[in-house]
């Protein structure tokens, strides 16, 4: 557990966060693959930091696909954009953003990654909500935290952990059907999402974005057997 933390991240170096992102790795591959990832394909990163799930993503999708990497830091981006000219990875699209804000626009990815970043942040659902603002229907989304019930020996303090249940329900106030629900680690726990296809009157619906915060959590479904 991290003894001085802070949301921001200010507390530790972008080289030590990018090492820690690095010990994840058999994580992301459980992503990728939940999200069926080809080359060619389209993907939303959202809370990139500097960048190491982002590089990833890249190698999987290839030359012809495209990973949007959105933070809100510039200096996280700035050291992606260093390890992207040493590499030589064209298809990142950096995006210096708040992610409750992102230009449907501008953006358009065919699936999202929403990986160890609800804890850094105030306004989670917001978060979600414009996620899905920018997805097709029937797009698939990970979203990925540390659980509260962990042993804490890496990561965030328990105190602000998210539970897989508050994160069902911000999912579903946004627009999105859960689809499968698993534990990776013990420190660790995923979500596989789906679009739903009234998800546009869902993101913008004020009933649904004032009741979201106080929902009552959704009971876990079995997790799946090895």
């Amino acid at each position: 557990m991290e003894e001085s933390y802070r949301k921001d991240l200010s507390h530790i170096t972008w080289d030590e966060v990018f090492a820690r992102q690095v010990r994840r790795a058999g994580l992301v591959e459980e992503w990728m693959e939940a999200l069926h990832l080809q080359p060619g394909a389209r993907v939303l990163d959202i809370g990139t930091g500097p960048g190491y799930v982002s590089l990833v993503l890249a190698g999987r999708v290839g030359p012809g696909g495209l990973v949007y990497a959105v933070d809100r830091s510039a200096d996280a981006l700035a050291y992606l954009a260093r390890l992207q000219h040493e590499r030589g990875v064209a298809q990142i699209q950096r995006v210096v953003a708040d992610a409750t804000t992102l230009d449907p626009g501008t953006l358009h990815p065919d699936s999202a990654l929403v990986t160890m970043v609800l804890h850094h942040t105030d306004d989670p659902p917001g978060i979600f909500r414009s996620v899905a603002r920018l997805l097709p229907s029937s797009a698939l989304a990970v979203v990925a935290e540390f659980h509260p019930e962990g042993p804490c020996e890496q990561g965030p303090p328990q105190q602000v952990r998210v539970t897989p249940e508050q994160v069902r329900v911000w999912c579903e106030a946004a627009g999105f059907g859960v689809l499968t629900y698993r534990r990776q680690t013990p420190e660790h726990y995923m979500w596989i999402v789906k679009r739903r296809r009234d998800e546009a009157e869902c993101a913008r619906s004020t009933l649904g974005d004032a009741g979201a915060d106080d929902a009552a959590p959704a009971a876990l479904p079995d997790e799946p057997q090895p």
